[in-house]
């Protein structure tokens, strides 16, 4: 059994947030809290976070939000959801595609 006295909530959120694999620190500028409705939802830089549920099951982000209902079910979805579209950039591409000349 895993003891939750031994946790700090500081502590476990950091760690959880520590693995951000797209390197943008994304997660952490995400805010969790009730709006107007006492709907607990998921907000980062307007857009809301939502819940497929269609055939394209998942988190995704949106202009209206969906209610997570718990903060920690809030947390998780954050933690499952892609990045937002907007804050990954494309690629900066050559202006030639040539191959050096020391290229096999």
């Amino acid at each position: 059994m895993i003891d939750p006295a031994i946790f700090t909530t500081e502590r476990l959120i950091n760690t959880l947030l520590r693995d951000d694999s797209h390197k943008l620190n994304w997660r952490r500028k995400a805010e969790i809290g009730l709006d107007e409705d006492g709907k607990c939802i998921v907000s980062l830089g307007g857009y809301f976070l939502r819940h497929s549920k269609g055939p394209r099951q998942g988190h995704f982000w949106d202009s209206y939000p969906d209610d997570y209902q718990t903060p920690e079910l809030a947390f998780m979805a954050l933690l499952e959801a892609e990045p937002p579209y907007w804050m990954i950039k494309e690629p900066v591409r050559s202006e030639t595609h040539d191959l050096p000349e020391n290229a096999a």
